[in-house]
């Protein structure tokens, strides 16, 4: 039997080290914090089938892989649908949207994203953001080849959360994409060498930026309906430029009050028309430019063009009905040229000439030579391989970035596509009944532009990208877009900028002093959302700018 001495001393050391213990409890539960707060948005479905069910499905599954007692709090269901119907939050979310709307609803995450489902196919494209803005923002993009595989796709997005935010170790195969912030910098635009190039929205390919948010552009317009086109230009003699875009038979032209395009006119065309390119140049010398207007006929297998004029009191439609592409190209002296291109059985099998203004109308000139599957309306000229070379450049009806000489022969081809958009020429029905027509897409414009005023002019080139890399067949549907700048670098066109990947497609760009401070902005048209059915949201588009 102890004494009673050393019965006390056992006790006081068992309440020292309990003591103690207690205290390393409580400050590890300090130093830990409160849980984390997630707020799991609900998915937007795009499909011609109702899968509300599968959108139910996502936050259930999201719910119950995330969700860790004392450490990360998943907000239910019920709390998320009742912020949406007391909020005015409607439609799909960006980046700076979710960190509000995080703000607002005491979250410290906001998981979003989107589910395609077409044909056999579905795609995943989620995001998980830090409202604070000072984590990573993941990023998630991969396809399955049925619907049963996107329980496997929420499987390897929520363990790529876990591992990377909250630090728990699962089973995981695939990847999420954190998105990495650019360096700060003063400098709107600067040659690298290898390094970052920061600044105006534009960066350095070899920093494999992808999804940064808001990184330096401008948004000046927002717009229900697709922007299928879009040119810049003085038309009234006023001084300013005016930006003119296109819907299928409507043009709209605004001018930037502040940062924000007003609308000056609408003008309102045929039905018949499927406008799917604009240029703006005064080629028959009288002050005012013309706004060249390439139009699909309404059944998209004929052209029907035209050109408008301001008369110093109106906008007149000058010259119409013609069967030809236009496009307006710069020379290498800086000079503007408009090309036609015969209508040919399709876009891309036309001759090809200089136009010239014989009164209201323009008549064919001196015929260009270029290789087969050419279209005029992505046709660029300027020195490519040497400085006094007089090549062409385009993209063809592959998607091949091609460089001919004046003869029309080849001198390179890339091997990756660029280019693509949502118009489409269809090609005649070849099937038995006669129900089926394939489809051939434009290609946007390119353009030769010295950014850093050394006197070598860069290309632009648009890149718009698929859900699943094309594998939807001739119903293109668009996951995202970006404007690349590419050099000859003595064996190839190799690109050496290119702006930050918006969602949607890039319908049109052009470059010019929009807001008259002497520096020219890079000025973008992107269709965020093509409505593909009668349930599906509204359409809408975007001007938005970044400095050169």
């Amino acid at each position: 039997m102890l004494k009673p001495s050393k019965l006390i001393k056992k006790v006081g050391l068992f309440l020292t080290a309990l003591l103690i213990l207690t205290v390393l409890i409580v400050n590890i539960g300090v130093c830990a914090g409160p849980p984390k707060k997630v707020a799991i948005f609900p998915f937007t479905m795009n499909s011609s089938q109702d899968l509300v069910f599968l959108q139910n499905g996502l936050f259930s599954m999201l719910y119950s892989r995330l969700s860790d007692p004392g450490k990360v709090d998943v907000l239910d269901r019920e709390a998320v649908d009742q912020y949406l119907e007391s909020s005015a939050t409607k439609g799909s979310l960006n980046e700076s949207q979710a960190r509000i709307i995080g703000a607002n609803m005491g979250a410290d995450y906001i998981i979003f994203g989107s589910l395609t489902y077409l044909g056999e196919g579905a795609s995943l494209d989620a995001s998980m953001v830090d409202i604070t803005g000072k984590g990573i923002t993941l990023f998630f993009c991969e396809q399955s080849k049925n619907l049963g595989g996107v329980v496997s796709l929420v499987n390897s997005f929520a363990g790529d959360i876990n591992q990377k935010v909250f630090h728990r170790v699962t089973n995981n195969k695939l990847s999420a994409k954190p998105v990495p912030k650019a360096p700060e910098s003063s400098v709107p635009l600067q040659q690298a060498g290898g390094k970052a190039v920061v600044g105006g929205g534009l960066m350095a390919i070899q920093q494999g930026y992808q999804q940064g948010e808001q990184q330096g552009f401008s948004t000046h317009l927002n717009f229900q309906g697709v922007i299928g086109a879009m040119a810049v230009g003085d038309l009234n003699k006023d001084g300013r430029v005016q930006v003119v875009t296109a819907t299928d038979s409507d043009l709209f032209i605004h001018q930037l009050e502040g940062n924000r395009l007003v609308q000056m006119e609408k003008l309102k065309f045929s039905s018949t028309n499927r406008i799917v390119s604009l240029d703006i140049a005064d080629i028959n010398k009288n002050g005012y430019p013309e706004i060249f207007v390439t139009s699909l006929t309404v059944h998209r297998d004929g052209v029907q063009s035209f050109v408008v004029e301001y008369d110093g009191a109106r906008y007149m439609t000058i010259n119409e009905g013609e069967a030809t592409y236009y496009r307006v190209i710069k020379t290498p002296e800086n000079s503007s040229v408009l090309l036609g291109q015969d209508h040919g059985s399709n876009p891309f099998n036309g001759r090809i000439y200089t136009m010239m203004a014989a009164g209201n109308a323009y008549k064919k000139g001196k015929s260009i030579r270029t290789p087969r599957n050419t279209s005029v309306l992505s046709l660029a000229r300027g020195p490519v391989t040497s400085a006094n070379a007089d090549e062409y450049v385009m993209i063809n009806e592959h998607g091949r970035l091609v460089v001919a000489n004046d003869s029309g022969s080849t001198s390179w081809a890339s091997t990756k596509r660029y280019g693509l958009t949502g118009h489409f020429w269809l090609l005649p029905r070849n099937d038995i009944d006669a129900s089926f027509q394939e489809r051939l897409h434009l290609n946007p414009r390119i353009k030769f532009y010295d950014i850093g005023s050394d006197g070598k002019q860069e290309l632009f080139v648009v890149k718009n990208n698929e859900f699943g890399g094309g594998a939807f067949g001739r119903h293109k549907r668009f996951k995202n877009g970006h404007v690349q700048m590419l050099s000859w670098n003595g064996i190839a066109m190799a690109p050496v900028l290119q702006t930050a990947t918006v969602p949607g497609w890039i319908s049109d760009f052009t470059i010019a002093d929009m807001d008259g401070d002497g520096v020219d902005e890079l000025i973008v048209s992107v269709v965020n959302h093509s409505k593909q059915s009668v349930i599906s949201k509204p359409s809408s588009s975007s001007i938005i700018s970044y400095k050169l």
